[in-house]
This record gives structure tokens, C-alpha cells and sequence, in this order.
């Protein structure tokens, strides 16, 4: 089929991981399993791998809500009904530390994108059965692993905000976060729960907590566990379904 953005794509898949850098996604899914086709275009790349005998597609999303919206809007044109974002955050809470994983259960929607699909006062939420399944898996694979509210923006840089003429309306406003208990901030999972809500689908989100002091090579070791935890979730109903 070929989609506006995401190109020609082969693939009778059902179930997406997202995952923001394009260079993430051929190694995730020679990690989850064996690929048997990739695709790219305009900056998207798309792998399709066999995950323990069932066909799962990788998907990078690029950074930030609007693309991640283009790319969840093509893939459930080809089909995909099912998606979950793997991708790294930022540690909001002193006691998630860099490697450990999140879980969301929730989005404080402080971006643009989501807004384009939902009012203010609407909730970004993931799908319950799949949230339950991923924190599930999550907990038989034994990682560090933390589930709540996240936070999602457009401005990156807006972490460290010395100098912004609104300097001190973020300082004040990551201490708000802190306080009310939202665990880490990202950049996607918002406009992809909102998305979801509207079109009929199902998604959740985890993150691995990243900062300077983890190495490439841990972080994608954290990623992969991760992403192995989406794909038993976004799987969990079949599994039980076939055992029934």
C-alpha cells in the first residue's frame, strides 16, 4: 500500500512499536525478531520483523507530536490497530535514575499536537488491557521499571530553561510537575494517546530514563528489554485468546 508519507509498505501487520530515532529501528527489530522487510521515506524508516511467529512492525516517529501523528494516522490506514511508543524520557523524580524504565499511565499534555485532536480538558490515557499487559510483562522481565503519569511538550530545551524569558515560569512549572508526582517528560506519547482515543485504536507508551551518564550501548540494552515488554503486551490478548 502506499501511504503519503511513510511511502510503499508490504506488510499484513496489525501491532506497531514507535520509536523516535530512525537509526533505533533496524536494531530493534533484528533484536525482536527476524525483519522481513524495511522500508524509508522522508525521514521515516519501517521494518516489519516476525516477533515469536507474528508479524510486528518498528516505526520510527521522528521528534515531537506532529510527526509521530503522521506516522500512527499512515500505519492505521495500512491496518495497524495497535501501537506502542518505545522511546527515551527525562527524569522528573529524584529516584527514577538513568536505564529505568517508565511506564505511562497518563499524559500532562503541555504540546500542540494533541490539541489538534482533542480539547484541552480531555485526558491522554493509554488503552487499559494494553497498559496492563505491558507493566505485566514489564514485571516478568524483571527490570527497574516505574508506572504513572508522564509529561509531554514541544520545547526540549525547555528542561533547562536559564535564559527564556519565561525562566522563571518553568522552573516553578518543573517543580509543579515534581510535586504532583508526574515521573518524566517526553515528547510523543500525548499526541499518540489522543490520536488513538479519536481514530478507534489502542496504544500505550514506556521510556527509558536517559541523561549523560548512560552509554549508547546501555541505552539501547534498556531499550531493547523495553521493547520486548510492548511486543509480549501488544501480543497478551492473542496469547490468551489461542490458550482459550
Amino acid at each position: 500500500m502506499h501511504l503519503h508519507h511513510l511511502g510503499e509498505i508490504d506488510s499484513v501487520a496489525d501491532a506497531a512499536i514507535l520509536t523516535g530515532d530512525p537509526d533505533r529501528v533496524p536494531p530493534l527489530a533484528a533484536h525482536l525478531g527476524k525483519v522481513t522487510g524495511q522500508w524509508q521515506r522522508r525521514g521515516y524508516v519501517v521494518a516489519e520483523t516476525e516477533f515469536e511467529g507474528r508479524p510486528l512492525l518498528v516505526c520510527s516517529t521522528g521528534i515531537g507530536g506532529p510527526s509521530t501523528a503522521i506516522a500512527v494516522e499512515e500505519l492505521a490506514q495500512l491496518g495497524v490497530g495497535r501501537f506502542v511508543r518505545v522511546g527515551t524520557c527525562g527524569s522528573i523524580q529524584r529516584h527514577i535514575n538513568a536505564g529505568h524504565v517508565v511506564i505511562s499511565t497518563g499524559c500532562v499534555r503541555d504540546e500542540g499536537a494533541s490539541h489538534q485532536y482533542l480539547p484541552a480538558e480531555y485526558p491522554a490515557v493509554p488503552d487499559f488491557g494494553l497498559l496492563r499487559a505491558i507493566v505485566g510483562a514489564a514485571e516478568e522481565s524483571g527490570f527497574k521499571h516505574f508506572v504513572g503519569r508522564t509529561h509531554c511538550k514541544d520545547a526540549y530545551y525547555a528542561e533547562k530553561p536559564e535564559g527564556f524569558p519565561l525562566a522563571e515560569y518553568w522552573r516553578g512549572r518543573w517543580a509543579g510537575l515534581r510535586a504532583a508526582g508526574v515521573l518524566a517528560t517526553e515528547m510523543e506519547a500525548a499526541v499518540l494517546f489522543a490520536l488513538a482515543d479519536v481514530r478507534s485504536l489502542r496504544a500505550a507508551a514506556l521510556f527509558v530514563a536517559t541523561d549523560d551518564t548512560l552509554s549508547a550501548e546501555q541505552t539501547f540494552a534498556a531499550l531493547g528489554a523495553a521493547a520486548v515488554a510492548a511486543a509480549r503486551g501488544l501480543f497478551a490478548e492473542d496469547e490468551a485468546e489461542s490458550r482459550s
